[in-house]
Order: C-alpha cells, then sequence, then structure tokens
C-alpha cells in the first residue's frame, strides 16, 4: 500500500493504491482548520501494512496571506508528525517533482481528468471541481508507487 496525501488545514485528501485496490479520502480536518490527528492516524493505519507515504510539501504562495500560511504550516506539521508517529516510511516530495514526472499539465481541472482516467473506479469521489485535493492525492500516491513498487 502507498498512501499520497495533499495537504490542507481545511481541505486535503488522502489517496490509497495497491496492486488490486485504490481509494480516496478527505483529509480529516476540524472545522475551524487543522487536521484531526486522531482520525487521521486510524485512517492511514487501517489499510493494513503500508510500504510508504508520500506528503506534498508545502510552502507560502505569492500573495497568500501570513494567518493562512501559518495555518497551512501548522497542518503540514501535523501531518508530518502523524506520519512519524505512525512509523511508516515517509517522504515528503516536491509539487513540481511528482507534477512534472507525471506530466501534469498546468490547467488547475487537469488532475482531476487525468485522476478519472487513470482510475476510472474512483470517479464517483472525484467528479466536483472541488475534488481537486482528492486527485491530487490519489496522484501524489501513484506517484509513489512509480517508486517504490518491485518492477
Amino acid at each position: 500500500m502507498i498512501i499520497g496525501i495533499d495537504c490542507g488545514y481545511r481541505i486535503g485528501g488522502v489517496g490509497f493504491v495497491s496492486d488490486n485496490w485504490s481509494d480516496v479520502e478527505d483529509l480529516p480536518v476540524f472545522t475551524e482548520g487543522g487536521v484531526d490527528v486522531g482520525l487521521f492516524m486510524g485512517l492511514i493505519k487501517s489499510v493494513g501494512p503500508v510500504k510508504h507515504i508520500y506528503i506534498e510539501k508545502q510552502q507560502p504562495m505569492p500573495k497568500q496571506g501570513v494567518s493562512s500560511t501559518f495555518k497551512l504550516g501548522y497542518a503540514f506539521g501535523q501531518i508530518v508528525a502523524t506520519c512519524n508517529l505512525s512509523n511508516f516510511p515517509h517522504t515528503i516530495v516536491a509539487p513540481s517533482a511528482w507534477k512534472k514526472a507525471l506530466a501534469l499539465p498546468k490547467d488547475k481541472d487537469a488532475a482531476r481528468r487525468l485522476a478519472q482516467q487513470w482510475y476510472p473506479d474512483l470517479t464517483p469521489k472525484l467528479q466536483r471541481k472541488k475534488d481537486e485535493h482528492r486527485a491530487e492525492s490519489i496522484l501524489i500516491a501513484h506517484y509513489g508507487r512509480t517508486r517504490t513498487w518491485p518492477k
């Protein structure tokens, strides 16, 4: 099992890919923001043995406010700490690295379209424009699988 995580403090995604199964879920967060680490730990432990977790690196974006930057950094720290405590190996991957490796076009909806193409069984969970975080998480897991799976 490979897990991909698209971080967020109000919304995010967790994607799961194995030989014969894939799924995607929303990152468990509190209404006010921040990751519900108890639910998050339960989610990543519920899928059985995990070979590796890939976490998308977070960084400030141009024109992003100080408060939003702090909240995203806080959530990122919660995610990394939870993955450390899970004892599953994990890697932080830059968005540019996984997107380039998958030849993902730059338009905002490209991740959702590509995830639906590669994982058609997940299409019901990727139908809305705002499901982009779910799509990115499954693509991050897919990226990780191409790096860690036995050939």
